[in-house]
């Protein structure tokens, strides 16, 4: 039986973009990859809420990725669990939040199936909550190190000037705000 190389490629690539069901879980250009490249370790981004939805979510350049901090109150009671995103456009003027896009994607995964967080490299790069965990509110707060977010603009996971945006248990987005580089 003669097999070519290119079949070989093929079939192997194939397996790697799929689950056990056969349902794709890694993105068109590939799993997310880690992020050693931020030009200045230690600096700092934030989203400030200021509405119903108060506090900040904090961005900090690590040597591998971002280090995220979520400290907020006023996630309504009995509407989570609450998700957030890095979504890819900012807020609009008029603060609408359905104006901010969809998720940080850069790697085209999508966002079904669903993220997996034991695999993250194969969840979209906003997704921070399939990745990390849901918030249950009124109020929240959460450390982690996310090695796929970037503070480097020519990096795939570049966060800066984007949005986060907090979504209730039905998938409304509920409270955005810019990410912007701290003075």
């Amino acid at each position: 039986m003669h097999v070519s190389i290119v079949t070989l490629l093929g079939a192997a690539a194939l397996v790697t973009c799929q689950g056990t069901n056969g349902t794709v879980v890694t993105g068109k250009l590939g799993d997310a990859r880690p992020v050693t490249n931020n030009p200045v370790v230690g600096e700092v981004w934030v989203a400030n809420f200021a509405g119903t939805v108060k506090g900040l979510v904090t961005a900090k350049a690590a040597a591998i990725g971002v280090n995220y901090t979520i400290d907020v109150t006023g996630l309504p009671a009995g509407k989570g669990p609450f998700k957030y995103h890095v979504h890819l456009d900012p807020v609009p003027s008029d603060g609408n939040c359905t104006g901010t896009g969809g998720h940080l994607d850069p790697y085209q995964r999508e966002d079904l199936p669903a993220c997996n967080g034991s695999t993250p490299a194969k969840c979209e790069v906003g997704d921070l909550s399939g990745k990390y965990g849901t918030l249950a509110g009124p109020s929240a707060n959460k450390t982690f190190n996310d090695p796929y977010s970037a503070l480097n603009r020519i990096d795939l996971g570049w966060i800066g000037n984007r949005a986060i945006v907090f979504h209730d248990a039905s998938s409304a987005r509920i409270a955005c705000a810019n990410l912007t580089k701290a003075a």
